[in-house]
């Protein structure tokens, strides 16, 4: 089974394997008050999942102080008026290639600058062909 959230459509679809006819919740459907409750529990979970710490990330464990700076974290997030569903998409880094890494160290410049000389490096070969 997978779940499908459409928010253009206000809608929810669960669809199943084998030919199993899929099941779709349109918003129109449902009352205001579930819909209100249905809201407040999905943000009541999103802010409680982010709580969940893990013990690689507090090897000394988790505090209740801990808890609550992730509520806030998530709290601060949605409360910011942010279109973003997922709090980490700001914070995710592109990977950075290991080989650009050493050649930075090496010429002790950023990782952007040495990313920019190997390809200043790279077009000057080409041209010399």
């Amino acid at each position: 089974m997978k779940k499908a959230i459409d928010t253009i459509n206000q809608t929810v679809t669960f669809t199943f394997d084998e030919g199993i006819a899929p099941i779709t919740l349109a918003m129109s459907q449902v009352s205001p008050a579930n819909a209100t409750y249905a809201m407040l529990h999905g943000f009541a979970q999103r802010l409680g999942d982010n709580a969940a710490i893990t013990k690689k990330d507090a090897p000394d464990g988790v505090t209740e102080e801990m808890r609550r700076a992730a509520v806030q974290q998530m709290v601060d997030h949605y409360a910011s008026g942010t279109v973003e569903w997922n709090l980490k998409v700001s914070e995710r880094k592109a990977p950075q290639n290991p080989v650009i890494l050493a050649i930075a160290a090496k010429l002790g410049v950023t990782y952007a600058e040495a990313e920019a000389e190997v390809a200043r490096r790279m077009l000057d070969q080409l041209a010399a062909e």
